[in-house]
């Protein structure tokens, strides 16, 4: 759940998809597709497979065969998309033309992605936002790297609320939860299990300290003074009076 959120963050840096999230989401419920997130790095892996090829018109239906035909024709969708968005000046090429076939093919389903992905786009535009153009062929997918560098921070993060809570330093505690409190919420909750793990132990921590401790109770018995510990094991002392 951690690296979904962060995955979904580092996504929505990019304009186009922020414009074709709403409809991804509901394209997930109405046909239990994949996330948004997962659509999106698809289509973006395929790009980067078309760029390198010297036919991608021909490449093209490869990257699709066998896959389910829900997910397929949003994915092919988003490409489309990220196609147009690359050369808005340019209308027609091969690769287009090769997709577009491959789009109309799904007939009826098309059209509904049709529809969601241009009200999507109307409602993020009446918001304010604009769709910037990029080339998504030089693009790195956001995948590998970046989640290995998020797997990273957060086993960092693990080790230094494990190291405060083993050396039950309240200040210590309290200091490194509201830092990593505050980074927390500025990274989009990627550290809320370790917070969480940190403010409850801390918690108990604080209450045990303020519970009272056992009294040791003395008792006079004619000619000896017992000394008796926790009841559960008692250990007794007898001092014989001279």
């Amino acid at each position: 759940m951690t690296n979904n959120i962060e995955l979904l963050n580092i996504c929505l840096e990019d304009s186009l998809f922020a414009a074709l999230y709403e409809a991804l989401c509901h394209l997930e419920t109405k046909w239990h597709t994949s996330s948004p997130v997962d659509m999106w790095i698809e289509a973006l892996s395929a790009r980067q497979k078309l760029s390198k090829s010297r036919r991608p018109d021909l490449l093209l239906r490869q990257l699709f065969a066998g896959s389910n035909p829900n997910e397929t024709v949003v994915v092919e969708a988003i490409l489309m998309w990220i196609l147009f968005n690359e050369d808005r000046n340019i209308g027609k090429s091969p690769l287009k033309d090769a997709l577009a076939i491959m789009l109309l093919e799904h007939h009826e389903t098309w059209n509904v992605v049709y529809s969601e992905f241009r009200e999507s786009e109307s409602r993020n535009e009446q918001m304010g936002y604009d769709i910037t153009q990029t080339d998504y062929s030089k693009n790195t997918v956001p995948t590998k790297v970046q989640c290995q560098k998020l797997s990273q921070n957060c086993n960092l993060a693990h080790e230094m609320v494990s190291y405060a809570l083993e050396s039950h330093n309240h200040q210590l505690c309290y200091a490194l939860y509201h830092i990593l409190s505050h980074i927390d919420y500025k990274k989009g909750h990627i550290y809320e299990d370790e917070v969480i793990r940190l403010a409850n132990q801390t918690y108990e921590m604080e209450k045990a300290s303020h519970e009272p401790r056992n009294v040791v109770q003395e008792q006079h018995n004619h000619n000896c003074q017992q000394f008796m510990g926790e009841m559960k094991s008692p250990n007794f002392y007898n001092k014989i009076k001279g």
